[in-house]
Parts: C-alpha cells; sequence; structure tokens
C-alpha cells in the first residue's frame, strides 16, 4: 500500500473515533435524544461504550483486513467478482456488528432506532469512505463507488 492510502485510513480512523465517541455520546449527554428509562450516566458508561467499542473494532478489523488482503494479493482481472464478493462480505460484519449491538447489549429501547442511525454511519465512514478510498492498487476500483470518488474526485 502506498503511505497515503494508509495515511489516509488513520485520517478516517481518528475522525470516525471523535464522531462515536465524542460527538455522538455529546448528544445522548445533552438529551438531544432523550434517554428517559433508564439512567443515562450508568447507559452511557456501559452500554453505549461497550456498543461504540465493539462497532468501531469490527469497522476497523474488516477495514484492515481488506487492505491487507488486496495488498498481499496477486489479483487479476479475472478475479473482480471474488474480489467484489469478499468486499461485500467483510462489510457484513459491521451490519451485523449493528444488530448485535443495538439489540443484545443495548438495554435502552429508547435509543434502539438512533443507535441503529449513528452505527450505520459509522460504518459508512469507517468501513466503506475508508476502503473507497484507501483500497491497494491491484483492488482500488472494487468498493461500490470507488471509481467516482478516486478517479474523478481525487484524481487518484
Amino acid at each position: 500500500m502506498k503511505p497515503w492510502e494508509i495515511i489516509r485510513i488513520i485520517v478516517f480512523s481518528v475522525i470516525g473515533a471523535a464522531i462515536m465517541f465524542l460527538g455522538q455520546r455529546l448528544i445522548y449527554e445533552n438529551q438531544i435524544i432523550p434517554i428517559q428509562k433508564v439512567p443515562l450516566d450508568t447507559w452511557l458508561g456501559t452500554d453505549y461504550t461497550t456498543a461504540s467499542l465493539i462497532m468501531f473494532a469490527v469497522c476497523m478489523f474488516s477495514t484492515i483486513l481488506w487492505c491487507v488482503l488486496g495488498a498481499t494479493s496477486k489479483s487479476t482481472g479475472s478475479s473482480i467478482g471474488q474480489w467484489m464478493l469478499i468486499w461485500w462480505l467483510l462489510g457484513l460484519f459491521p451490519i451485523a456488528t449493528i444488530g448485535f449491538t443495538v439489540f443484545y447489549i443495548n438495554r435502552s429501547d429508547e435509543a434502539q432506532f438512533s443507535l441503529m442511525g449513528f452505527f450505520l454511519l459509522d460504518t459508512i465512514w469507517l468501513y466503506w469512505l475508508s476502503t473507497v478510498t484507501s483500497s491497494p492498487e491491484a483492488i482500488k476500483y472494487i468498493p461500490p463507488g470507488a471509481f467516482f470518488i478516486r478517479h474523478k474526485l481525487m484524481g487518484d
């Protein structure tokens, strides 16, 4: 992988972590999205923090695994379908994790919809955007939207 691709992943990860652990948490702390049926401090300290850590870790795992697989492959044009399948399967991990964290870890039914929305946006930011902008050369146009973003917007 090229150094700027690694740097982009790091930058997206740091921004994503700030959004998850500071921005979204502040939305709940300031009761912009009210949580009233469970004690807010307890919910933020256990449910939200645990769910966010798991979501962040799974998104990072999927992104890093995608990049490692792509960087170590000897991809040819005939394997595009296989790479698309791998990208989508890796993307299922964060999506499945949304369900796990929202319905198993979270104890507030008031927060289910907002957590699903936040975690979906986090997945888009941490997995999709990171892989679109930073996939290794051999598979850089595999993620959906990568050609437009990398070729047209980034001039890659």
